[in-house]
């Protein structure tokens, strides 16, 4: 039962930063959407040590579990977008192509930085 509360209480933690940055963005008018928001907040939180991760970790397993019926209702949603799928969706098929070459360059240049730079610090102990 105290690790249900634990759950829970942690699961609101992370529902009550979405809620305070969803906040942010309405009343300042940014052009961000408030999850993504929530995320760099939540990240600066655990960067300052303010948040622990200990704090969230109970909370955010079930939820990393179940990652992927949380892109149901985007499935769904697209659904209804076929028609401008089918008209122009060759329009959208370089820039989706291009745009996931560029994430995985990316990807793979800082993973390697970050390897070859904990390389280095090992290798000088």
């Amino acid at each position: 039962m105290q690790n249900l509360l634990k759950t829970a209480g942690q699961i609101f933690l992370l529902w009550l930063i979405y809620f305070i940055s969803t906040w942010i963005v309405e009343f300042f008018h940014l052009p961000i959407p408030g999850s993504v928001l929530g995320m760099l907040l939540l990240f600066a939180l655990l960067s300052m040590g303010i948040i622990k991760e200990q704090w969230l970790t109970l909370g955010a397993n079930p939820l990393l579990k179940h990652l992927s019926f949380f892109f149901i209702p985007i499935a769904v949603g697209l659904m209804e977008w076929g028609d401008l799928f089918i008209q122009k969706g060759h329009l959208l098929f370089l820039p989706l192509v291009i745009s996931t070459l560029v994430a995985l360059l990316a990807t793979g240049i800082v993973v390697q930085l970050l390897t070859t730079s904990r390389k280095k610090e090992g290798g000088a102990d």
